[in-house]
């Protein structure tokens, strides 16, 4: 038996229907010669601490770093059913054809199936960048050697144990040293920098106050129009008795346009979408969160088949999709009808700024399928339709504006005025009002119609004002611009050969941005308040504690992707690489111990650390309990004792001191009595007074 092994069911139907004639089974299908599976993401992923030692579900700095010589798989919890089924076909396989992503995640899925199943067989892969039926068929033809991507899979899984030996130990180390959880990881700290770096620049923004001379001019046409002082191209005025002084000079005073240049310019269409990029945009337009966005987009690729894959990295297509475009219009026009008189003028044969097979890897830009979309919700139509009008807008003509610049010279003062009219729509058609979100913050903010004006022409002075002005702070992150951020993180590196490693990647992947963000939101470290994320105090404290500063900076990752990307052209030695990672851990871990670590949380946070295993209290519904419970620490104390309601006081008092002052309770028969509260052997007891 051949078995097909893909990342999806999806993308496992899609192979399967260009393979021969399908039958549907449990968790598999054949088709002709091969059975093709799936998995559902990772089937299989590294094993918690407590599998190496049963004394890991207690957090303790004495156990710290853990560093297992080899490391434990397990099945995850949502995909053992899936698994016990791909298992058994492995049992049965001749062969394996891997046809998980064509990228380091997806050969890490796939290594990971055939180590937890035991398979060692014969396996071939199968490099998809592009689902159409002529891009799998022409795959097939050219099956590779699995073991040709070995150095792929060493890269994959070196990331992933080096995320865990940071992320367990450095989490572990901060929560037990600051008696609160205090997550740490690769991708997530240096995102919460960011935002906490953001967040104080806004609050210790001293602004700097200027002056700026604006007249309006009234031509002999009967056109008026608005210029600006300038000198040196410089606008602004440091002193308000100079700004005064011009305005008066000029005032009621007539002038003469001493230059008018005209000139064309072609605004060039916008790049297709990725992930990023898609978010970004709905995050703007409406308020979308990242994670919404991808949920949405992934159910109109899985759910509704009108999308591509959505997460991709990718804003270009491969030249083997060219063809399939026009169709791909004109089932999105089903759905938007306002690009149906657009799509004639779309081009067949699209340039470097939308086909470039070198910058598709994984997969290409996300764009319509040419499926017509049946029933979509209001939030899924919208997304549909902003891919659908990108995809078509990419295609189009530039957009051409014609730009004026008036210069008129008053009393020897120079005003500059400049205008811009839009020619030709090109590209905007698509996308109508959607067009201009980006492109306003990026314009001057004076693009009025201005008169016919010719050089020689006299202007006289209507009004002058000088302007009191102030410079502003930076805005807040919006999931759009940190998103951006994130993305973009290479370029905060100094050092060339790190931000380059970082240049295909930033910060994260485009599909685990958005549930970083999520996680920092989750973890109360972040907030969002009308759109904007800033720091939560805890998520400050955690920046501000933490000692090592490279756990806070984009350097780290650039660091390891510099070394992955080597070890995948077979160029840096796997096991070199994780000895460096253990005694950078063994560094975090001796630099974090030897720190204070306060964290001033709120009330019900700051319990305290649990007797039995160290780990932060926090308190349910019925019971303060300890944090580490699914690890196994049943410690807890309840809300209610025999008709006393605990305060968190009183609760902090006895995880503290062992024993709480005394208390007020009644028992079963009615009778109010006196006694404290004491531990017992990590059990809560009552404690009474000896009777003199």
């Amino acid at each position: 038996m051949k078995l097909v092994i893909t990342e999806k069911p999806s993308v496992a139907r899609d192979i399967a229907a260009v393979l021969g004639k399908v039958t549907r089974k449990e968790g598999y299908m054949e088709a002709g010669d091969y059975t093709v599976t799936y998995a559902v993401g990772h089937l299989v992923g590294l094993a918690d601490a407590d599998a190496y030692n049963t004394r890991y579900k207690s957090w303790r700095i004495e156990d710290l770093p853990i560093l297992p010589e080899t490391f434990r798989l397990v099945v995850l919890d949502h995909a053992k059913a899936q698994y016990k089924i791909v298992a058994q076909l492995l049992k049965q396989a001749k062969e394996v054809i891997v046809a998980t992503d064509a990228g380091r995640e997806g050969q890490l899925i796939y290594e990971l199936i055939a180590r937890q199943s035991g398979y060692k067989g014969p396996t071939k892969r199968l490099w998809l960048s592009s689902m159409t039926e002529s891009a799998i068929r022409e795959a097939f033809g050219r099956l590779r050697n699995n073991q040709e991507y070995q150095p792929l899979y060493a890269a994959a899984i070196s990331r992933s144990e080096a995320d865990w030996l940071v992320g367990i130990n450095a989490t572990r180390c901060m929560t037990v040293k600051g008696g609160t959880k205090l997550p740490v990881g690769r991708v997530q700290t240096p995102t919460l920098a960011m935002i906490v770096d953001r967040d104080l620049t806004i609050e210790q923004f001293a602004p700097v106050s200027y002056f700026e001379v604006v007249a309006t001019f009234a031509h002999e046409d009967g056109g008026t129009y608005t210029g600006k002082w300038t000198k040196d191209k410089q606008t602004r005025l440091d002193d308000l008795a100079m700004a005064t002084a011009i305005a008066d000079a000029v005032r009621n005073k007539m002038g003469r346009v001493e230059k008018v240049e005209t000139k064309p310019k072609l605004e060039q269409p916008p790049l297709l979408f990725d992930l990023t990029s898609l978010q970004r945009k709905a995050n703007q337009l409406w308020g979308f969160t990242a994670d919404q966005t991808l949920k949405l987009a992934q159910a109109l690729y899985e759910t509704h088949k009108v999308l591509t894959y959505p997460r991709t990295d990718s804003r270009y297509i491969s030249q083997d999709i060219v063809p399939t475009l026009p169709e791909r219009l004109r089932a999105a026009a089903t759905a938007v009808p306002v690009l149906s008189n657009l799509i004639g003028s779309a081009t067949t044969q699209p340039g470097k700024r939308v086909v470039d097979d070198k910058k598709v890897t994984d997969h290409h830009a996300i764009i319509p399928t040419d499926k017509r979309p049946g029933s979509l919700n209001d939030q899924e139509r919208r997304l549909y339709e902003l891919v659908s009008r990108q995809t078509l807008a990419a295609l189009l003509p530039a957009a051409e504006w014609s730009l004026t610049t008036i210069e008129t010279i008053v009393h020897q003062e120079l005003f500059r005025t400049t205008g811009r009219t839009l020619v030709s729509l090109g590209w905007r058609a698509a996308l109508g009002d959607q067009a201009d979100d980006e492109k306003r913050e990026e314009e001057d903010d004076s693009t009025s119609l201005l008169p016919a004006v010719k050089q020689g022409d006299p202007s006289s002075v209507e009004s002058v004002e000088a302007l009191a002005k102030q410079t502003k702070p930076p805005g807040h992150f919006t999931e759009a611009s940190l998103l951006a951020a994130m993305e973009s993180a290479g370029k905060q590196i100094d050092d060339a050969e790190l931000a380059g490693a970082m240049k295909e990647r930033g910060l994260g992947t485009p599909a685990t941005r958005a549930a970083t963000i999520e996680k920092l939101k989750r973890d109360g470290l972040i907030q969002v308040q009308k759109k904007q994320l800033t720091a939560t105090q805890k998520g400050r404290e955690l920046i501000t504690t933490i000692p090592i500063a490279v756990l806070k900076s984009p350097e780290l990752t650039g660091e390891w992707e510099a070394k992955l990307k080597r070890m995948e052209q077979s160029q840096y030695d796997r096991q070199a690489f994780i000895q460096e990672i253990h005694q950078f851990t063994r560094d975090v871990i001796t630099q974090i111990t030897s720190q204070t670590i306060t964290i001033a949380t709120d009330p019900k946070a700051g319990i305290g650390q649990c007797p039995k295993c160290g780990a932060p209290m926090q308190e349910s519904p019925k019971a303060f309990g300890c944090s580490a419970w699914k690890g196994g620490c049943d410690f807890k104390v309840w809300k209610k004792i025999s008709g006393h309601k605990m305060t968190v006081g009183q609760v902090k008092e006895l995880v503290t001191k062992g024993i709480t002052k005394s208390l007020k309770f009644q028992s079963k028969t009615g009778k109010d009595f006196e006694a404290q509260l004491k531990l017992v052997d990590g059990k809560v007891e009552f404690a009474f007074a000896a009777h003199k």
